[in-house]
């Protein structure tokens, strides 16, 4: 729930657009591993969207999600890589989850 609701936050879809409560939202859904929290997260880090911009973090976001298996977050970590967001590079955090091919 805490995903769905940082997401209406974050697009102002059925309430007031609010970046800030859409971070915490996701913030408190990635703390229990919500895939889609940690990408969505990922990107307001990577943004600076409703929080500090911070690159490093938006790396470890990502990074996290792919591990738990986020398609979507195994190519943020490939843009992150061709990028260099996070200051290293994709093999250094980034590895599929045991049992996926890259």
């Amino acid at each position: 729930a805490q995903y769905r609701l940082g997401y209406l936050c974050e697009h102002g879809k059925g309430t007031k657009r609010d970046l800030g409560e859409a971070v915490r939202l996701y913030r408190a859904a990635a703390a229990q591993r919500h895939v889609g929290a940690l990408a969505r997260l990922g990107v307001c880090l990577e943004k600076g969207r409703g929080v500090a911009q911070s690159e490093a973090e938006a790396a470890a976001s990502y990074a996290a999600a792919s591990k738990l298996g986020g398609a979507e977050d195994f190519f943020e970590c490939g843009v992150n890589h061709l990028n260099r967001i996070g200051g290293r590079s994709a093999p250094e955090f980034y590895a599929p989850p045991a049992g996926r091919e890259r």
